[in-house]
């Protein structure tokens, strides 16, 4: 029969264990850096010290991961209290993020807040995603009142409280109070049909 002893030592050791390995963490947004695509972010759960909760400090130059492919880049914009996820890599990432290429890891160090990656934001607190067209993939402010949407059959623009033009795989419908329109060289129009400029 096993040692109760020895089971609860056991479980004891196998849970501080689990409390070393960092694997991830919600933070909150300190600084955004642009150019560098990097943030410093503050972890927002408090972790137990010495028998207390304590803030645990910041991570600073924490490399985002943006979509980027083929020469292309969706480029993200934080903002100071934006909230969002680092995930700590298995391994020492300063080969790897830096030449973008298979390496050694220059250190023996795992799962540590230096090797953390910025997967993003994530919709938290009270706040609701409002005011966009349903079924879409939408690019837009928090409030829904400017946005670039993709629907299955068209891209909608909206502008403050006008949808100012809608595509189709047929048609092109602009809609404005006032419209400027600048057109720089010739324009041709080939049509089958009529014109008609009011």
């Amino acid at each position: 029969m096993p040692d109760l002893n020895s089971y609860k030592y056991q479980r004891i050791h196998d849970s501080k264990v689990a409390e070393s390995i960092c694997v991830a963490a919600v933070v909150k947004v300190l600084k955004f850096d642009p150019k560098k695509m990097t943030v410093n972010v503050q972890p927002i759960s408090k972790h137990l010290e010495n028998g207390k909760y304590e803030s645990q400090p910041p991570i600073l130059r924490v490399p985002v991961a943006p979509t980027r492919s083929g020469g292309f880049i969706f480029r993200p914009w934080f903002k100071p209290g934006d909230t969002g996820v680092v995930v700590y890599l298995d391994h020492d990432m300063d080969a790897t993020v830096t030449g973008g290429k298979e390496a050694v890891p220059l250190t023996e160090r795992n799962h540590a807040t230096t090797d953390a990656i910025f997967v993003g934001a994530v919709v938290s607190g009270s706040y609701e995603v409002k005011g966009l067209p349903e079924e879409s993939i939408a690019i837009a402010k928090d409030d829904g009142e400017i946005y670039v949407a993709i629907t299955e059959d068209k891209v909608i623009i909206k502008n403050t409280d006008t949808t100012i033009a809608e595509f189709t795989a047929n048609s092109i419908d602009m809609k404005s109070v006032d419209m400027n329109i600048t057109l720089e060289g010739d324009m041709k129009v080939t049509t089958g049909g009529k014109v008609y400029l009011n």
